[in-house]
């Protein structure tokens, strides 16, 4: 197993130096290796360790060893002899049958409940080392006891959950199982067999009225088993997710093989993750069902409105006629001036026509909305009523949940109109545009208006959680996406945070920056050209675009060049190069409690199915031309290998990699910003996440891309068109976990927000947008009384912060920002929660406030600085490339994610996205080691650099059927390769 040593431990400190300097001069730099190996992976290296030569060359010059190679041989005496005087130095020994022991319990009692992977419990088991100052297993040995922990947990686990189901519980889990009938006491479980493994484990095919009585049928059936939640909900959410999708990719006949520990306890984590999934499903459905009564409806206006214009012939002409004779003629009488032009009778229908139509449209949209309603989705949408369980933490809500009450309680009344008026529910729960509608003018209360008024608010609420769903997750108690410690452990969420205590502290921090910048923005103005403030319509900010930047001469024959050495590379031929350089596949597991299927073929499996998803060219074309695994191995290895979260890991391999080779001479320094934005992709329609875009003009989803200067997508993420952009760009920017540490996020209008703003200043980043409405934006400031102080800025200078609420509600926000940096809750769940439809909330006001402020702090850097103008648009330039390269890489199917399982939509997408890493991957090392070449080393300009991109394809070939021969290597580096490995040989052989 090859190990690398961080660089950042590899300087002796002073008594290390000191130790080493007692050392004969030729043996200095071996014992200082093997000391800082130690230090770092508490065991000591053997030859099949890599040390590297940043390593070697760090601490020769530290010791002043000017020997160009040396020789190690970890296994002589001299190594023997060192590893005891490096374990008395330290004070370690060595690790016994007794510790492993005592490793064994440990790992169980502190690592395996939060469910690491074998090679992340193995990493982590170094703490146990260090802390009982043991040198560690040798790395084989280590391995076997992580896994005698793992299956020894996993008993543990299994067997605690098995004694808490009860009989009916087990025999639930067996009809769900077993096709054969299962006897029961209990006469209504014959209903449950109906529903099967592969039913539950189905997605809603989309929000369509005839999916409702199927997915409660699944909520019943999995509500009979009775299961323990409290009990499971015990166990962390990640733990539940491994054994959730042990399930997922097995087949029952696979799960029944299990012992009845392991079956029945895996099935019940199954089944109590699968409810809440389902539960929060509903709840979408609920959602978007009302919100396609409003949507239906203007549809079917707009067609009236088309045919209502043909009602009264001319009808726009004789308005025209009369506004016009009535100003020339305002003395005039009208039976003289008017009735010539347009008779009484005309005037008479006219006036019929428009009769009582002061909000026509919002009129006519509801009474639209009532009828769809009343003759199509009330049946449905009242039994989803049925499912839920709703609750709230605000008193404010109390009345809507009593109105929800009151109409599952009546559904069945055949009036037009309630009987008892007074005992509606009605005060503050039927908003104003909806009262003259719900209550006539016989104060009687009509019932279909009520319903669906009340059902507008109802999906108001519980799109920002006011109002929260019993057994959901994402519509869960909004109290449990804060973490429940906070206010335990108060001062170190805050040093974690590196927030201030006291919040006069950060007020003032953030007052004085923003007098700062507005200060420097007022002196700024005059002799600013490109920026000039109007003082019309209320105050306009008037931007001059920048001069277009020079074009590149010499990227054109740099391709040429490229293509001349690399003429045709096939694209899955990136992604093998990529993996036997960086060996990303390391990452891939089973989700089962061993694997039996030899390395080097599971990596070629891996690999082609990665390639066939990645591509979207599918399983079955991509094993056409590979005999040695065909479509039932390639689904195997996707089924049992393959999930967003081991990908995912890869791609942080890549990106890591590609941070690491890149030559700042070439690509400059290393960024700390990201761009941000998204595409649509077509899909398949048939599944909640699927939405119209109204920009696009077709249904699909959308990828939101985290992108670096050079190209490099640092994230991804999958996402409807709908949701907020501004939750997409947090979570990436939290999520990310690669060694980029993000300072900048570069955004468009949609990827901005007040909200986002409060938020990105509470997690130390700037947020940078370009925005479209830039001439529309105001300022804020710190106190009403120094509106005089910047007379350039007046026209644009609107309210001052509210300091009063920053201060109230400091220590609950904090509690938010918390929560979103120890991932507690999604970035997305803030954000709709926070929302306009929660605008009475003390945070959602706080944050609208610490937003006002860092927004006026970005405006004024933004039009005081032309270069910051720049930078952003030559960041979200980046994205638009990227979006068209992926086209290129995502060709299979007409680019249709052709599949109606979320999972699997996620899994192209970070499957594309590890293509699109590779191929930066091998393109930058291509690209380098052209310019390596002294005919090339000065030829590029300062232009050629700027406009210098790894998104290059000329020389890619994506199509045709392309046999993966793990043997064969793409040759990069003709000369750089055989030096380095020239070094190593010498390093191995010479003194």
């Amino acid at each position: 197993m090859k190990n690398n040593i961080g660089l950042d431990l590899c300087v002796l400190d002073s008594e290390e130096l000191r130790l080493v300097q007692t050392k004969p001069f030729k043996t200095r730099l071996h014992f200082a290796i093997m000391l800082k190996f130690f230090r770092t992976e508490y065991r000591f290296p053997v030859d099949d360790d890599v040390i590297s030569l940043e390593l070697i060359q760090l601490l020769s010059n530290q010791l002043n060893f000017n020997t160009k190679f040396i020789s190690i041989d970890f296994g002589s005496r001299t190594s023997e002899r060192f590893r005891q005087e490096i374990r008395d130095f330290l004070g370690y020994r060595k690790a016994t049958v007794a510790d492993s022991e005592e490793l064994v319990t440990w790992l169980i009692g502190n690592i395996f409940i939060n469910a690491p992977t074998i090679p992340h419990a193995c990493d982590q088991a170094k703490q146990f080392f260090r802390e009982n100052k043991l040198e560690s297993f040798t790395t084989r040995e280590l391995e076997r006891y992580v896994r005698s922990a793992s299956q020894e947990f996993e008993k543990l686990v299994f067997k605690y959950i098995y004694s808490q189901l009860s009989t009916y519980t087990i025999a639930v889990i067996d009809c769900i199982l077993i096709n054969d009938t299962v006897s029961l006491e209990d006469e209504d479980i014959s209903e449950t067999l109906n529903i099967k493994l592969r039913h539950l484990k189905k997605d809603i095919p989309g929000a369509k009225l005839k999916n409702v009585s199927a997915e409660i049928n699944k909520i019943d059936c999995i509500g009979r088993a009775a299961l323990p939640h409290e009990i499971l909900d015990y166990f962390p959410r990640k733990l539940q997710q491994k054994y959730y999708l042990r399930i997922m990719a097995e087949l029952p006949s696979n799960i029944v093989d299990h012992d009845p520990e392991a079956r029945y306890s895996t099935m019940a984590i199954f089944c109590h993750i699968r409810s809440q999934l389902l539960m929060d499903n509903l709840a979408e459905m609920l959602i978007q069902l009302i919100h396609k009564i409003k949507t239906k409806a203007e549809a079917v206006l707009t067609k009236e409105i088309l045919a209502e214009v043909k009602c009264v012939n001319g009808k726009f002409d004789i308005l025209y006629t009369l506004s016009n004779t009535a100003a020339k003629k305002p003395n005039g009488i009208i039976g003289q001036e008017i009735y010539p032009l347009v008779s009484q009778e005309i005037l008479q229908n006219l006036s019929t026509e428009l009769r009582n139509k002061g909000k026509w449209y919002q009129t006519k949209v509801k009474t639209k909305m009532r009828s769809l309603y009343s003759h199509a989705h009330r049946k449905m949408i009242l039994t989803l009523l049925d499912v839920f369980i709703f609750r709230t933490n605000q008193p404010e809500c109390d009345e809507l949940l009593n109105a929800i009450k009151f109409i599952k309680e009546n559904k069945d009344i055949d009036d037009k109109y309630y009987p008892n008026t007074g005992l509606v529910p009605i005060n503050n729960v039927i908003t104003s545009e909806w009262m003259p509608m719900v209550r006539d003018e016989n104060n009687k209360i009509d019932r279909m208006n009520y319903e669906v008024s009340i059902l507008e608010e109802l999906r108001r609420q519980l799109r920002c959680k006011s109002i929260w769903i019993e057994g959901a997750y994402r519509y869960r108690n909004p109290d449990e996406d804060t973490p429940k410690d906070f206010h335990d452990r108060r001062n170190h969420y805050y040093e974690m945070l590196n927030l201030p205590l006291n919040s006069d502290d950060f007020i003032n921090s953030l007052k004085t920056s923003l007098d700062q910048h507005l200060q420097e923005l007022n002196e700024n103005i005059p002799t600013n050209d490109k920026v000039k403030i109007i003082n019309k319509h209320g105050g306009k900010i008037r931007l001059s675009p920048s001069e277009p930047q020079p074009d590149p001469v010499n990227l054109k024959s740099l391709q040429q060049e490229i293509n001349r050495r690399w003429s045709t590379i096939n694209l899955i031929d990136i992604l093998k190069e990529a993996d036997l350089r960086i060996n990303f596949t390391n990452q891939f597991h089973t989700i089962g409690s061993r694997e039996k299927i030899n390395k080097s073929e599971l990596q070629k499996r891996l690999l082609l199915c990665l390639y066939a998803i990645g591509s979207n060219t599918g399983l079955k074309r991509i094993s056409a031309a590979n005999t040695d695994a065909n479509d039932a191995d390639l689904r195997y290895i996707k089924r049992r290998y393959i999930q967003v979260q081991s990908v995912r890991a890869a791609i942080v391999d890549v990106v890591n990699k590609i941070i690491e080779i890149r030559d700042p001479t070439i690509w400059g320094e290393s960024t700390t910003g990201v761009a941000c934005d998204s595409t649509q992709v077509s899909s398949w329609d048939q599944n909640l996440m699927t939405e119209w875009h109204t920009r696009y003009r077709g249904h699909g989803v959308m990828i939101y891309w985290h992108v670096d200067k050079n190209a490099a997508c640092i994230y991804s993420q999958l996402k409807t068109c709908s949701s907020s952009e501004v939750g997409a760009m947090m979570q990436g920017i939290l999520r990310h976990t690669t060694k980029m540490e993000l300072k900048k996020s570069y955004v468009d209008t949609h990827g901005q927000s007040n909200i986002g703003f409060a938020f990105s200043h509470l997690l130390h980043f700037d947020l940078l947008p370009r925005l479209k409405n830039l001439n529309k934006q105001k300022l804020y400031l710190s106190s009403s009384k120094d509106k005089n102080k910047y007379p350039n800025l007046m026209p644009i200078l609107k309210d001052a912060i509210n300091w009063e609420l920053i201060t109230e509600n400091y220590d609950e926000v904090v509690k938010y920002v918390a929560a979103l940096k120890t991932g507690t809750t999604e970035a997305d769940v803030i954000i709709k929660r926070f929302s306009k439809d929660n605008y009475n909330h003390p945070v959602y006001k706080t944050l609208i406030e610490i937003g006002h402020a860092v927004k006026t702090i970005f405006l004024c850097r933004n039009l005081s600085s032309e270069e910051l103008r720049i930078e952003i648009h030559e960041s979200l330039n980046v994205v638009e490339r990227l979006n068209s390269i992926m086209g290129f890489i995502f060709y299979g199917k007409l680019g249709e994610i052709s599949t109606n399982k979320k999972d699997d939509q996620e899994l192209a997408v970070v499957c594309l996205h590890l293509l699109q890493v590779c191929m930066v991957y091998i393109n930058t090392l291509i690209i380098q080691e052209v310019l390596c070449d002294p005919k090339w080393m000065s030829k590029l300009t300062s232009e050629d650099k700027r406009a210098l991109t790894p998104l290059i394809h000329a020389h890619i070939n994506p199509y045709g059927l392309f046999p993966l021969d793990l043997t064969q290597r793409l040759i990069i580096e003709s000369t750089q390769l055989r030096q380095k490995k020239q070094g190593w040989q010498n390093l191995k052989e010479a003194v």
